[in-house]
C-alpha cells in the first residue's frame, strides 16, 4: 500500500487589507495502517508565536495521538502530550505556569476533537460532526488554549461549541479552485464572534476560514501531492 503525502501553506490575513500576518506549513500523510497524520509550523509575526503540532487521527476521524510545542516572543511557552484511549484522554504537559502536569480527562465516546490551533488542523473540526444527521450540533473539544489566539497553554480544558453545515460552494483562493463543504462555527467558552470554515476532500483540507468580525482570513497559498512506494 503506497504513502500518500499532500503538503502546503496558509497564509493568516488581515481580512481588510491583505496584509500578511503569518503563515503555517503542513504536510498531511496517510498512512499505512489506515491513520492520517497532519504535521504544521505555524508562525506570526504580529503575536511572535511559533507552533509546532503533530496530530494522528484514526480511520474513524478520532484524535490517536496529538503533539504541541509553542513559544511566544522567543520564550518557550510549552508543550503537550495528547493521547486517546477509548473514552480517556491522557495529558502530559511542561508549561512555564503550571510546571509538569499529568492528568487523565474523560471525554466523549463518539465524536469528540482535540484543539491545537494550528489552523491547518481547524478544518479537522469537520471530523466531529455528524453529517448524516446535519444541522446544528453541539460537540465537546479540548482546547490546549485559553485564548483565542493560542497563546497559552497546552495544558487546556474541555469545552464545547455549536456547529452547523450550510450550502457546498466552490472556493477560489491562491492555490485554486476547490469544491468546498462549508461549516459555521460559534464557542461556548472564548468570546469570540462565529466563524466559517470550507474544507476540500477527504482529508478535510482547510481552503478558507473566514473570522469576518475580527478582520482576520485564513487562505491556502498552495497544495502539492505525492504517492511514494508505489
Amino acid at each position: 500500500m503506497p504513502l500518500r503525502l499532500f503538503t502546503g501553506r496558509l497564509l493568516y490575513l488581515k481580512k481588510s487589507t491583505g496584509v500578511l500576518r503569518g503563515r503555517e506549513d503542513f504536510s498531511i500523510t496517510e498512512n499505512r495502517d489506515g491513520t492520517v497524520t497532519l504535521a504544521a509550523l505555524a508562525a506570526t509575526d504580529d503575536s511572535k508565536f511559533v507552533r509546532h503540532v503533530v496530530y494522528t487521527k484514526a480511520r474513524d476521524g478520532r484524535p490517536r495521538d496529538v503533539f504541541v510545542r509553542l513559544q511566544v516572543n522567543g520564550d518557550m511557552v510549552g508543550s503537550g502530550y495528547f493521547r486517546l484511549e477509548g473514552d480517556l484522554l491522557h495529558i502530559t504537559t511542561d508549561t512555564g505556569m503550571t510546571g509538569h502536569t499529568v492528568q487523565t480527562v474523560k471525554v466523549p465516546g463518539d465524536f469528540f476533537a482535540v484543539v491545537t490551533h494550528s489552523v491547518m488542523l481547524d478544518g479537522w473540526i469537520a471530523f466531529n460532526y455528524d453529517w448524516e444527521a446535519g444541522g446544528l450540533q453541539h460537540r465537546a473539544f479540548y482546547n490546549t488554549s485559553t485564548l483565542w489566539n493560542g497563546t497559552d497553554g497546552p495544558l487546556g480544558r474541555m469545552e464545547s461549541y455549536r456547529v452547523a453545515a450550510l450550502d457546498d460552494k466552490n472556493v477560489t483562493c491562491p492555490a485554486g479552485t476547490f469544491p468546498c463543504r462549508h461549516l459555521r462555527m460559534d464557542p461556548d467558552f472564548l468570546k469570540v464572534p462565529s466563524s466559517d470554515i470550507y474544507v476540500t476532500g477527504p482529508h478535510s483540507i482547510l481552503v478558507k476560514y473566514d473570522w469576518n468580525e475580527l478582520d482576520l482570513e485564513y487562505v491556502l497559498e498552495n497544495l502539492k501531492e505525492e504517492t511514494f512506494g508505489v
